[in-house]
Parts: C-alpha cells; structure tokens; sequence
C-alpha cells in the first residue's frame, strides 16, 4: 500500500481547496487512503468533523476510530474469504462448477457468484467484530 496514503492526502487537499474547506464525508477505497484524508482535513482542522468510512479494518484505521477521527471500516473476516476460496478452489479441482448464490453482470455476461456480508465497524462495536473474531487484540487499540 505504498503511496496510498500520500496519493489520498494530495487528492484530498485539493478537493479542499476545490470546495472552501466544505466537504461533508469521503468515502475512501481502503483505510490507508481514509488515513491520508483524514491528515488532510487535520491540517484544516476538520479532523472527526466529516463522516469519513475505509475499509479493511487495518489496525491503525481502528485506532483512528476509537480516537474519533474516522467513523468507520468495512471487515471481511479473513478466516471465511480463506474458506469460501479453499472450497471455491476444491470445487474447480475437482472439475465441478463452483456453487454460487446470485450472479453478478461484469458488463459482458453473468458470472456466478457467491458473495459475503461485510461487517461495519465503527467506535461502538470494535471490541464485538474485530476484536472478538481476533482480527485484532484489545491490548493493540
């Protein structure tokens, strides 16, 4: 993730300039981008003054919600990707279709596909998702 950061903040500073300092939330790609955003509207001093959600659940994107300066991440339990893929990956080795339950149209066709819930985090419920699926350890917050 190199440069994420200092790309969102450069991309951020400009959209400040851009808009009078007037921005109302930033919806970031993952939670080092939130985490270069949120250092622009510091520097404003807007910090924990716009909604602003990543994703990920990075351990420095938690530590930003708990101190209030991002409102929230998006979890994908790591231990049911690694799952769904390792059956996804039995299925085609074993030359069967793999089982899907909706299908998604990527602009060409339809393509099979088996989705899962995310899971937002924001300050209230950190210790119930992350911390509890062990994803990250209370003593680190």
């Amino acid at each position: 993730m190199a440069g994420y950061r200092e790309n969102a903040l450069k991309i951020m500073e400009n959209a400040l300039t851009a808009n009078n300092n007037k921005i109302d939330a930033v919806v970031a790609s993952n939670d080092a981008t939130a985490g270069g955003a949120i250092q622009a509207l510091s520097a404003q001093g807007l910090s924990g003054k716009v909604a602003i959600s990543g994703q990920d659940a990075d351990l420095a994107g938690i530590k930003r919600i708990a101190a209030g300066t991002q409102t929230m991440t998006v979890y994908k339990p790591i231990t049911l990707l690694a799952n769904t893929a390792a059956e996804i990956a039995v299925e085609l080795g074993n030359g069967q279709e793999p089982k899907a339950d909706t299908t998604l149209n990527n602009g060409l066709k339809d393509v099979p596909s088996r989705l899962l819930t995310p899971i937002d985090v924001n300050k209230n419920n950190i210790k119930d998702t992350v911390v509890k699926d062990g994803f990250h350890k209370e003593s680190e917050l």
